[in-house]
C-alpha cells in the first residue's frame, strides 16, 4: 500500500497528493486498502466497536423505528436500503424483529444492500441466506439509483465518517490545504495550494477561526446526498453516525480537527502509521448533510442523539426482568448492559447522532 501510495505522488507534477487522495487510497484501494481487504474490522477480532456490534437490540430497535416510518407513510410494500452494512449482522436482525412483529409486512418486504467492500458483500449473503424475499445488492449509491426507485427507507450507520477528507489548516496568509509527500523518513505532511472545489467551497462558510486550526471537509457528501434522494422515490433516510452540527465541529476547542485512526482497539491520530491495515475517520458536518440533502430534495424531520432516538422507539422497553447473579452467563443481564451502554451520554448514547429526513411525504 505504500509503495502504490509513493508511486501515485512521485507521478504528480507537484509530487505531492491531497490527503484526501491519501485516505481515499490507504480506505478503498481496489486490493490493498483498509475496507477491501478480507479481515475483521468490527469486534472483538477486529479495530473498533460499533453501536451494531454491542448486541442485537440496536437492530431491533432501529427495526421497530423504520416499522413505524413505513406506517406513517402508509407504505405497505416497502424495501429497506442499508448502505454500508459491513458484516450484514444489522440487517439481519432487522428483518428478524420485522418477522416476528410485523409478518405481514415482511411478506412483502426487499432488501437492498449497497456495499463498497466485496469481503463485506460475501459476509453480508452468508448472513441472509436464510431471508426468502427479495435481495439485491450494489457497489455504490450511484449504482443502485441507476437501476432502483425505492419506497421505503434508506438507513446507514456510520458510513458518511469513512468519507476521504480534505484537510485545511489556516496560517498567517490564510487557508491552506494539507497535502502528503515523501519525504526522507517516509510520508509526510505540507500545506499548499487548495484544490478549486475546496477554496470555492471554504470562501462560501466565510468561517471566523484562529490561526493554526484545523479542519475536514467532506466534499463528497453532496454527490451522495444526490445519490441517496435519486435512489429514494417515497419515504425516509436514517443516517446513524458521530458528528456535530456546523459550530460545534468547527470550534476553537477542536483545534487539530477530528480525525482518528483505529488500530487494534488502540485510538491515535497518526494516518501514516499501519497504512492499509488501520481505520480513518472524521466527524460528519451534519449541517452540511441536512444542506446537501434539502438541496437534493430530503426534508429534516429530526436531529437528535442516538439516546434520545433509540429511546424515543422503545430501546427501554427492551429491558429484561431476571434474577440471575452470574454476569457471564446470563442472557438477560447482557442484554441489559447493552442497553446501558447504548443510551450512555458519556459513551455510544451521546457521541453519536439520528438526523431523520423525509421525501415525498404529505405534511
Amino acid at each position: 500500500m505504500i509503495e502504490l501510495i509513493r508511486e501515485e505522488i512521485e507521478s504528480q507534477p507537484g509530487k505531492a497528493i491531497t490527503f484526501a487522495r491519501f485516505m481515499e487510497l490507504a480506505l478503498y484501494h481496489d486490493t490493498h486498502g483498509y475496507y477491501m481487504v478480507e479481515q475483521p474490522k468490527v469486534g472483538k477480532a477486529g479495530d473498533f466497536y460499533t453501536s451494531a456490534s454491542v448486541h442485537p437490540v440496536f437492530a431491533e430497535t432501529i427495526a421497530d423505528a423504520v416499522l413505524a416510518l413505513w406506517e406513517e407513510a402508509d407504505i405497505t410494500s416497502p424495501v429497506l436500503v442499508e448502505i454500508g452494512g459491513g458484516t450484514g449482522a444489522v440487517c439481519r436482525h432487522m428483518l428478524e424483529r420485522i418477522r416476528a412483529c410485523k409478518p405481514e409486512i415482511y411478506k412483502e418486504l426487499t432488501v437492498i444492500l449497497i456495499e463498497a467492500s466485496p469481503y463485506h458483500r460475501k459476509m453480508q449473503q452468508e448472513a441472509l441466506q436464510w431471508h426468502e424475499g427479495p435481495k439485491r445488492w450494489y457497489s455504490s449509491v450511484n449504482e443502485a439509483a441507476k437501476q432502483e426507485k425505492i419506497e421505503g427507507v434508506i438507513f446507514s450507520n456510520e458510513w458518511l465518517d469513512a468519507f476521504p477528507v480534505h484537510i485545511v489548516e489556516k496560517n498567517k496568509s490564510g487557508w491552506q490545504e494539507v497535502w502528503v509527500r515523501v519525504g526522507e523518513d517516509g510520508l509526510e505532511e505540507c500545506l499548499g495550494e487548495m484544490t478549486p472545489a475546496l477554496g470555492e467551497y471554504l470562501r462560501g462558510l466565510n468561517l471566523k477561526l484562529p490561526i493554526g486550526m484545523r479542519i475536514e471537509i467532506n466534499l463528497a457528501m453532496e454527490q451522495a446526498a444526490q445519490d441517496v434522494s435519486c435512489l429514494l422515490k417515497k419515504g425516509f433516510v436514517i443516517t446513524i453516525d458521530y458528528g456535530d452540527l456546523q459550530e460545534e465541529l468547527y470550534h476553537p476547542s477542536r483545534k487539530n480537527g477530528t480525525l482518528m485512526c483505529y488500530h487494534r482497539h488502540q485510538a491515535h491520530t497518526n494516518p501514516y502509521l499501519n497504512i492499509g491495515e488501520q481505520d480513518l475517520t472524521t466527524h460528519v458536518n451534519f449541517s452540511a448533510w441536512k444542506e446537501y440533502g434539502e438541496k437534493a430534495g430530503l426534508q429534516e424531520i429530526g436531529y437528535m442523539r442516538q439516546d434520545r432516538f433509540l429511546m424515543r422507539n422503545g430501546l427501554l422497553h427492551k429491558a429484561v426482568a431476571h434474577m440471575d447473579r452470574d454476569p457471564f452467563t446470563s442472557v438477560a443481564m447482557k442484554r441489559n448492559r447493552a442497553i446501558q451502554q447504548l443510551i450512555d451520554p458519556a459513551g455510544l448514547g451521546g457521541r453519536f447522532w439520528v438526523m431523520v429526513q423525509g421525501k415525498g411525504i404529505r405534511e
